[in-house]
C-alpha cells in the first residue's frame, strides 16, 4: 500500500507495470459544535463568537500562514450564511457558520482539491506532511465539540486487469458480490452512468443526502485525461487507473474521527482507509466464494480497527419506539389540533406538562429496567444528538421523505 505523496516515485521505478494500490483521504467536511460554556449567557453574540473561532481554527491549521488574507466567502455551504476562506486558495474551502442559530456550529468544508492543495502546500512549507487526521488532532479541543459530517476514503488501483464497465456487468449478473470483511452481504442498490451501453461509473447505494456510506468506482486514468487534471503525468507510468471512492457521513464519519485522533503515521492512516474500505466493500465471485484479485491484495493490508456500526445494528428497538412516536402513535396529529385549536403556545405548554407529569407521575415497569441492563450501557457512550438526528434520517429514508430545512442555500455540494 502507498500513501499519494510515495506513489509517483514507484510507478516512475515500475517497468514492469505491476498491480498496484495507493490509499488517501479524498475529502473532508468538519464541524465545530461550541459548548454551552463557549456560547454562555450571549447566544445573540453568536455571529460574533463563530468569528473568533473560526479565526482561531484557521491559525490552528496555518491557514493564514500558508494562503495569506481571508477573504468573504461569496458561496456558503448549504444552510449557512456567513463565513470566510482565503485570498490564495484555488479551490473550494469555506470557514462558515449561521448568523444566528448556534447549534448549527461551524462547517469546515474542504472540497477534495482545496484538501489536496492544502496537505501539498503544507508539506513544501513545513517540509513535512499532514494529512487528516493530524488536523483533526489539531483542532480537537475541550472547549468545543469536534465531528466530522463527511470523509472521503480512496483506493486507487493501478494496472489491475479490470474495468469499470466489467464491474458493473457481473455485479449486475450476480457473477459477482459485495459483502463486508466478515462475509455479510452488502445489499446497497447497484446503479451506473452509462454512455454508449459502457458504464463509465457504478453507485454502491444510495445517492440521497441523508444516506450515510456510498461507494463510487470509476476510471480515473480517463478523468484525468479528459480534465486534464491534477494527477494526468501519473498516466505516463501506468496502463490502467481505476478508483473506489467510499463516502462516508453522519454516525459512521465520526465513528472515523475517533479513530483518527489514535493514529500518528501515515502507514497506520492507510490501515485505516483499507480496513473502512473492507469494512463494507469486499468484491467476491459468486460461484468460488472467493474474493476477486483487487480485494485479495487489498485484504492483505488489512488491521484490526473497531467495525462501522449503524444504528440499526445498534438499538432497533429504541429506533422503533422513535419512529412509532412520529408515524402511527398518533402523538403529532394531538399536537396539530391542540395547536390548531389554541396555537403555538398551547402546544408547546402541552409537551412541557407531560414532561413534568414524566418527572413526577411516572413509574418505569420491570421491562424498562431490564431493556436498561441489556442496551443502557452501549448507548450512552454515543453522542445523543448525534443518535437523535440519525434515527429522524432513517425515518426519512424509510417513510421516503424528504424533510424541510430552512436554508438560505439550496446548494447540497459546491463545485471544486
Amino acid at each position: 500500500m502507498f500513501c499519494k505523496n510515495e506513489i509517483e516515485e514507484y510507478l516512475q521505478k515500475n517497468n514492469d507495470r505491476k498491480p498496484v494500490i495507493m490509499t488517501s483521504i479524498d475529502e473532508a467536511t468538519f464541524v465545530i459544535k461550541p459548548t454551552e460554556e463557549t456560547v454562555g449567557e450571549y447566544p445573540d453574540n453568536w455571529s460574533q463568537i463563530a468569528t473568533t473561532i473560526g479565526e482561531t481554527v484557521s491559525e490552528k491549521l496555518s491557514l493564514p500562514t500558508l494562503f495569506g488574507e481571508c477573504i468573504p466567502l461569496k458561496t456558503p455551504p448549504a444552510g449557512y450564511t456567513d463565513g470566510f476562506t482565503f485570498q490564495k486558495l484555488p479551490y473550494y474551502f469555506a470557514i462558515a457558520w449561521h448568523q444566528t442559530n448556534f447549534t448549527m456550529g461551524i462547517i469546515l468544508k474542504f472540497s477534495a482539491s482545496a484538501l489536496s492543495h492544502y496537505k501539498a502546500t503544507y508539506q513544501e512549507y513545513y517540509s513535512e506532511a499532514i494529512d487528516v487526521n493530524q488536523m483533526a488532532q489539531f483542532l480537537n479541543e475541550d472547549y468545543w465539540e469536534l465531528r466530522l459530517s463527511r470523509i472521503d476514503l480512496a483506493i486507487d488501483y493501478f494496472n489491475y486487469d479490470m474495468t469499470v464497465n466489467d464491474l458493473y456487468q457481473a455485479l449486475k449478473g450476480k457473477q459477482y458480490v459485495i459483502t463486508s470483511h466478515r462475509g455479510r452481504k452488502n445489499v446497497s442498490n447497484i446503479s451506473a452512468q452509462e454512455v454508449n451501453g459502457q458504464a463509465q461509473t457504478v453507485y454502491i447505494g444510495s445517492k440521497k443526502k441523508n444516506v450515510n456510506a456510498l461507494l463510487r468506482i470509476y476510471n480515473k486514468y480517463q478523468e484525468q485525461l479528459d480534465n486534464q487534471g491534477r494527477y494526468m503525468h501519473l498516466t505516463k507510468y501506468c496502463d490502467s487507473w481505476v478508483r473506489m471512492e467510499a463516502s462516508y457521513k453522519g454516525i459512521y464519519s465520526n465513528q472515523i474521527l475517533a479513530l483518527l485522533l489514535t493514529i500518528d503515521s501515515p502507514q497506520d492512516l492507510s490501515k485505516l482507509i483499507v480496513n473502512k474500505m473492507i469494512d463494507k466493500y469486499c468484491f467476491q465471485d459468486t460461484e468460488t466464494g472467493e474474493p476477486l484479485p483487487f480485494t485479495s491484495d487489498l485484504l492483505k493490508g488489512f488491521s484490526s480497527f473497531p467495525a462501522l456500526e449503524s444504528l440499526n445494528s445498534r438499538n432497533n428497538d429504541l429506533l422503533s419506539t422513535i419512529s412509532h412516536l412520529m408515524k402511527g402513535s398518533g402523538l403529532f396529529p394531538l399536537l396539530m389540533k391542540i395547536e390548531k385549536v389554541w396555537g403555538s403556545k398551547a402546544r408547546n405548554h402541552f409537551i412541557i406538562r407531560l414532561i413534568q407529569e414524566y418527572e413526577t407521575n411516572y413509574t418505569p415497569n420491570p421491562d424498562v429496567e431490564l431493556w436498561l441492563n441489556k442496551f443502557g450501557k452501549e448507548l450512552e457512550k454515543l453522542n445523543f444528538e448525534d443518535f437523535f438526528e440519525d434515527a429522524f434520517q432513517i425515518f426519512y429514508q424509510k417513510n421516503n421523505i424528504t424533510p424541510k430545512r430552512p436554508a438560505k442555500n439550496s446548494k447540497s455540494d459546491v463545485a471544486d
